[in-house]
């Protein structure tokens, strides 16, 4: 399986360097770019909205976002959305430098497992059984909890980057019995992650226009199912795959993040098409309800013209991490923690600001003893190396 994909060239001379500018994506990319800020500030808007449904029970009439959209979308689906539009970028970058099937899935498989891993039993074995705590023991029934457990589900659910479920967690909680809700999309992103070497197999990156045909499909289901209120399975959940008929939403901004990359060196840098990005985006929130039909596209143009940037520059933000996933992983827990402990004295600010607090310390020690020492396996091998005999 090989791409006929140009390389990213990272050694610009004076022409290119003046062509690049004029690039939504330049061809500098992977050097100068505000991705890493951007994915944690929507690991953040995600928390931020999460801070509503935990407090209020839901997201409808109370999430800002919701609110203005008039029941379009929240400010968590919103940020979702556009980690798939990074992702499908990212990820077709990474494949098309090393076609290789086994090197792809294993660096996926340590960027996306450890950290869920680490989260998961935490959840399990210290968030859960604080979080059966009532007002007769505060700190919760830790034996009763470990004889409930069901434990053969623990593994399956690791492996299939399942939500941890865990018995009468939170019962008193606006969002009863809800360990983690946040995780249920990361199983979606690594189906994201296996759809890339079966489109190469089929060729579907040997030409743009395939890539095109791909994001124009999916993105007429999406509009069409969004308008007229219809799919596939019915929302049904399988064993493995979960609910299929997500797939179509994701899929969506994922490929569309892909035809970006496909298109990298003909998308042209312009504030005119950034303007009318933004308004088409506004009026389409405000005035038309057709959110769904502009943010896949005009979404995607607002976001890549800010994630490259040349005006200004906040790759300096690498140098602390990369604290995305790690917010996005640990949020949802400490964020009902809180209110369980402290309802009494919360209310949504002082709950984003101390649940924000906590988790980016999760967020920092993921990062640096989870994550990425495990990305330092990269380039790990499981072929034995052959011993040169004289």
């Amino acid at each position: 399986m090989t791409t006929n994909l140009p390389d990213i060239d990272l050694t610009l001379g004076a022409k290119e360097k003046v062509k690049t500018r004029f690039l939504l994506v330049p061809e500098d990319a992977l050097r100068f770019n505000n991705l890493n800020f951007i994915r944690s500030l929507l690991a953040l808007v995600v928390l931020f909205c999460h801070c509503f449904v935990i407090y209020y029970g839901t997201e409808k009439e109370v999430e800002p976002f919701y609110v203005w959209s008039d029941g379009q979308i929240s400010m968590g689906t919103f940020a979702v959305n556009y980690f798939f539009v990074i992702s499908g970028f990212l990820i077709l970058l990474s494949w098309d430098k090393q076609p290789k099937l086994g090197k792809y899935l294993w660096k996926r498989i340590i960027r996306i497992y450890p950290a869920f891993i680490v989260v998961s039993l935490l959840c399990l074995f210290l968030f859960a059984p604080l979080g059966t705590g009532d007002f007769f023991r505060p700190f919760g029934y830790w034996q009763l909890y470990f004889k409930s457990i069901d434990w053969e589900l623990i593994p399956k659910n690791l492996l299939l980057l399942n939500e941890p479920r865990a018995p009468w967690v939170f019962k008193n909680a606006p969002i009863t019995n809800s360990l983690n809700a946040s995780l249920w999309t990361i199983k979606f992103e690594f189906m994201c992650y296996l759809i890339i070497p079966l489109l190469a197999l089929i060729g579907m990156f040997r030409s743009r226009i395939f890539s095109a045909i791909l994001f124009v499909e999916v993105y007429v289901i999406y509009v069409y199912q969004y308008y007229t209120n219809s799919t596939f399975w019915g929302w049904q959940e399988f064993p493995i795959i979960g609910k299929p008929d997500m797939l179509i939403q994701f899929l969506t901004f994922f490929s569309a993040g892909m035809a970006l990359y496909m298109y990298r060196e003909l998308i042209p840098r312009s504030r005119w098409f950034f303007l009318v990005s933004v308004i088409a985006m506004i009026v389409s929130m405000f005035f038309v309800k057709a959110l769904v039909v502009t943010l896949p596209i005009f979404g995607s143009y607002v976001l890549f013209h800010i994630a490259f940037a040349r005006s200004y520059s906040l790759k300096g933000f690498a140098k602390w991490g990369d604290f995305s996933y790690g917010i996005y992983l640990f949020a949802w827990p400490i964020q009902q923690l809180i209110l369980l402990y402290l309802e009494k004295y919360m209310d949504v600010a002082l709950l984003f600001i101390l649940s924000t607090s906590i988790t980016l310390c999760f967020a920092f020690v993921s990062w640096h003893y989870i994550e990425q020492p495990s990305l330092r396996l990269k380039n790990f091998s499981f072929k034995k190396k052959k011993v040169e005999t004289i």
